[in-house]
């Protein structure tokens, strides 16, 4: 059996780019609310009341995601011996959380405000800072979605979701303010619901994400067949069986028994192991961790 580790160069730098988005989040998320909120109570507007809890819960869920990633960056250690990647894919799962309870917030204020009666004093200024704000989520989740995808982060991921339905959002806030300006005020509180709906959707793909990781569900797709084709390569006719992958974060951790040909001495097969398990990991920067069990070709019984 033999295992490589490879310590992967810039990890410091990857987690300083993450953390200083995370924090980045933090920052855009505190001047929307300051924004929002006041647009809403100077125009009674439930879709800017709707938006501004939106971007309250993103707040939250933005610490969520700072967390994740400093608490991801520690070393692996003698209580948690494969790292602590998973803690990005525990940020993601609040932040779901955080979504699913605005989501409720908004439908269960539309309902009293509806119920109660409510009042609209809508001005072209409060539609031009909406639209102001609309850009800075645009920008914002494009950020991070690409902080994201190119260091694999999930609670990045799950934040350039927040700033993404945000943005959404902000546009059927729009739609209701400019309603409003022509009398139509019933758009308005549809616009909350839409808003309401959007986060739900989100939460249900960050969460099914986020809990395939979690209960250790293999990585599909592209990654899967490469790896395939590796040990393909390498294995020869010999072949290869049990193979498992799982993720922790952004990496995968697999582990495959080799087979051997009967006259391969112990040497040149632990040689053979060390060899895939290097180019693995050289060929594919998502696997950390590689280990591969060699075992004599006739051993193995389907």
């Amino acid at each position: 059996m033999t295992a490589d580790h490879t310590t992967r160069k810039g990890d410091s730098a990857e987690h300083r780019e993450k953390l200083l988005a995370a924090l980045l989040s933090v920052g855009v998320n505190l001047s929307l609310i300051a924004v929002e909120a006041g647009v809403a109570w100077f125009t009674g507007s439930l879709a800017v009341l709707a938006d501004a809890g939106h971007s309250t819960f993103d707040l939250f869920a933005s610490i969520a995601a700072v967390w994740g990633v400093r608490m991801a960056a520690a070393p692996p250690d003698r209580g948690h011996p494969y790292g602590h990647e998973k803690f990005e894919n525990i940020s993601s799962l609040i932040q779901v959380g955080l979504l699913g309870l605005i989501s409720l917030f908004i439908v269960v204020e539309v309902g009293v405000r509806l119920a109660t009666g409510f009042t609209l004093a809508v001005s072209g200024a409060a539609v031009i800072i909406i639209v102001v704000t609309l850009a800075v989520d645009w920008l914002t989740a494009r950020y991070l979605a690409a902080v994201a995808r190119r260091h694999h982060s999930f609670a990045l991921e799950a934040d350039a979701y927040h700033f993404t339905t945000d943005f959404w959002g902000k546009i059927a806030v729009i739609a209701g303010l400019m309603a409003a300006l022509i009398g139509q005020k019933w758009v308005d509180p549809a616009a909350a619901l839409v808003v309401a709906g959007l986060m739900l959707y989100t939460g249900w793909r960050l969460g099914h994400r986020s809990t395939q990781v979690l209960l250790d569900a293999a990585p599909t797709g592209s990654l899967q067949s490469r790896v395939r084709e590796i040990l393909a390569a390498e294995a020869g006719n010999s072949g290869f069986h049990s193979l498992r992958m799982r993720q922790a974060g952004k990496w995968v951790l697999l582990d495959v028994a080799l087979h051997l040909p009967p006259q391969m001495s112990i040497a040149e097969g632990h040689e053979r192991a060390h060899r895939l398990c290097r180019r693995l990991q050289e060929e594919i920067a998502e696997v950390r961790e590689a280990v591969v069990h060699i075992e004599p070709e006739d051993a193995h019984h389907e």
